[in-house]
């Protein structure tokens, strides 16, 4: 029994890095997003705390031949022995009142970061759960570590009748090994992501409440249209068949407007991304895409979710004279599209880019409209994924709108790294803000984060949205052994200024934030709403009343 006990010392490792783990992050914590970021962070304070065991270990057993019977050294070990008792009580009470202070702390700071981010503060009955449910984690992964000890012992008790004694070790260790992935990697892990494909496969097939297919020939899904409405996804007929139409268009300016035109593709099994961009193409030279002034290329998240606030925000303040393509690429959450897979929204922002540009090389110069991309989140990292360099995106878009790209954009880190010297990481300034702006908030695009103003804008325009609290864009695996540079300045307006970077223990409280940063009201976290209105009417060089606009698209914007 003795062996399936955990190590003094890694219990002790493990309860200090618990009491950092209820630090505070980004956003308010529901039970499970605290039990992941103490359950993970005490198996990396127990794993320390062993370590730390076993230097001493070392070091004793080192020192042990070097130490005369009843030296100072001996009588000082014996002393020690019978003071093992006493620090144990005593680690065990200071253990017992640093959860405490902690978890009244954390409670408190919970409840700032929810008034920050405007969302309701978890109870402390969700913060005593979160932290059971992670300690409870811990000791179940410790136990089967110790399982896995005792079976790889057996295992080499059981080789010594048939093997050299000089491979018994070695051979006990690597069978339980091999065994133990075999289980994983056959049997747990292929049949969880086949279930996560599965659900996802049936939610994209279910029925969306409260839309029916458009009548207009120039949305996807109407009766006109070479795609029919019933194979464009959940979220596809959404976008297909929400938003404002002519009508609402020509009632907010008090003038005729035309009708947007709305091409998208859902997702085929038999149809490669690159056929898919081509049926796209044709979809929107049917819908007379190419015959409109503006015209956007949409890249969506892993579902084919595309933000309804930006494709508004853009046919209003043309008065109608855009058109917008997209296709979704897979049924997938971003979430787990993030984590598995990579290279579809990558290869569709590539795909569909040169579709598009190929049937523009096509048309003389001066019917051309003018070309731009817009994503948010993983649609944003797969827009720019087309492009060498910023320079290069420069020069083959008019512009763009970015929203929660993710860092790992090489574009996003080609400007965020070359920004001007006295402004932030959160929002660089880039040049002298004729080309590019990086925004915070409403309001954030007239002035750069050092106070001072931009220069014009040029013709062509390039706007990245990006909340100081949303864990999308400041996630990186760099977390785990470096400071972020965002910590290292004056924290962003929605961010509590107690935030503090610990190896290992910051890289999972933030991705615990991941997925609860879609469940917060817009202006914070990974929601983007409003400030579509501003960044579009900057990108398209056209004025407008923003808050008026606000309120003409509210009505028409429906979850989905």
């Amino acid at each position: 029994m003795a062996a399936l006990l955990p190590n003094w010392w890694g219990v002790v490792g493990g309860q200090v890095a618990s009491w950092i783990a209820l630090g505070p992050s980004f956003l308010p914590r529901t039970w499970w997003m605290t039990a992941a970021s103490v359950g993970l962070s005490q198996l990396y304070g127990y794993a320390l705390g062993v370590g730390a065991r076993s230097l001493r270990s070392g070091a004793i057993a080192l020192l042990r031949p070097r130490i005369r019977p009843g030296g100072t050294l001996t009588a000082l070990g014996r002393g020690l022995a019978r003071l093992t008792g006493a620090w144990q009580i005593l680690l065990l009470s200071t253990m017992v009142l640093g959860t405490s202070a902690a978890l009244v702390t954390s409670m408190n700071r919970q409840r700032e970061i929810a008034r920050l981010v405007d969302v309701e503060p978890p109870t402390a009955r969700v913060q005593l759960a979160g932290m059971a449910a992670g300690t409870g984690g811990v000791l179940a992964a410790i136990l089967a570590v110790r399982l896995f000890r005792l079976q790889s012992w057996g295992t080499r008790e059981l080789l010594r009748r048939f093997l050299p004694a000089v491979a018994v070790p070695f051979s006990g260790t690597a069978i339980t090994l091999a065994l133990t992935y075999f289980f994983n990697r056959s049997i747990v892990w292929d049949r969880l992501l086949q279930r996560i494909h599965d659900a996802a496969e049936r939610n994209n097939l279910r029925p969306l409440p409260g839309r029916a297919q458009p009548v207009q020939p120039e949305r996807s899904g109407s009766p006109e249209s070479f795609e029919p409405f019933n194979t464009v996804g959940r979220h596809g007929k959404a976008v297909v068949s929400d938003g404002p139409r002519a009508l609402d268009i020509a009632a907010f300016w008090g003038e005729p407007a035309l009708e947007p035109v709305r091409a998208y593709v859902g997702l085929r099994p038999t149809v490669t991304i690159e056929e898919a961009a081509a049926r796209a193409v044709r979809e929107l030279r049917r819908a007379g895409g190419f015959e409109r002034s503006h015209l956007c290329i949409y890249i969506g998240t892993g579902t084919g979710w595309l933000n309804d606030w930006s494709m508004a925000a853009m046919e209003f303040l043309t008065r109608g004279d855009c058109a917008m393509v997209s296709l979704q690429y897979t049924v997938l959450p971003s979430a787990f599209a993030m984590i598995l897979d990579r290279n579809s929204p990558q290869q569709t922002g590539r795909a569909l880019y040169r579709a598009v540009a190929e049937e523009l090389e096509r048309m003389p110069a001066e019917r051309r409209p003018r070309l731009y991309v817009s994503g948010e989140s993983l649609g944003a990292f797969g827009g720019l994924s087309e492009f060498r360099d910023a320079r290069d995106m420069a020069e083959r878009l008019d512009g763009a709108v970015w929203a929660g790209s993710p860092q790992f954009s090489p574009v996003w880190q080609e400007l965020t790294e070359g920004r001007a010297p006295g402004s932030s990481f959160v929002r660089p300034r880039v040049g002298d803000g004729s080309t590019f702006r990086f925004s915070n908030g409403l309001g954030d695009l007239d002035r750069g984060s050092d106070g001072a103003d931009y220069a014009p804008w040029g013709p062509r325009r390039f706007v990245f949205m990006q909340h100081p609290s949303d864990p999308i864009v400041w996630w990186s695996p760099s977390l785990i052994w470096r400071e972020p540079a965002w910590m290292t300045e004056p924290l962003g307006h929605d961010v509590t200024p107690e935030i503090r970077w610990w190896p290992w223990v910051t890289f999972w409280q933030i991705a615990a934030d991941m997925p609860m940063s879609i469940k917060t009201r817009g202006g914070h976290a990974h929601r983007y709403y409003e400030e579509y209105v501003q960044a579009w009417s900057e990108v398209l060089g056209a004025p407008v009343d923003a808050p008026r606009l606000i309120r003409a698209i509210r009505p028409l914007v429906h979850p989905h």
